[in-house]
């Protein structure tokens, strides 16, 4: 599993939080562990995205429906910051 298998199934979950205006990056693939990076800067609605844990069962149950090896997935959630200020817009 590497970078270029997962993408259909991280373009979909990208699809789910471009709703809000959020992101999700790729940040790094460790035998059957995605670490994702959720990207919540520009978004209209940073409270409207779901929270990590909801988002990494999404995240898992995309991978294996498309196929893709994952066992786990880590999403790395700048809203559990204890310095995450939600952006003015």
């Amino acid at each position: 599993m590497d970078e270029t298998t997962i993408m259909p199934a991280v373009d979909e979950l990208r699809g789910l939080v471009q709703a809000d205006g959020a992101d999700m990056t790729v940040t790094g693939v460790d035998g059957s562990t995605v670490s994702l990076r959720l990207v919540v800067e520009n978004a209209s609605c940073v409270e409207c995205v779901m929270p990590r844990e909801i988002l990494e069962q999404v995240a898992l149950n995309i991978f294996q429906r498309n196929g893709v090896g994952a066992d786990a997935v880590v999403i790395d959630d700048p809203r559990e910051d204890p310095d995450f200020v939600i952006p003015e817009h």
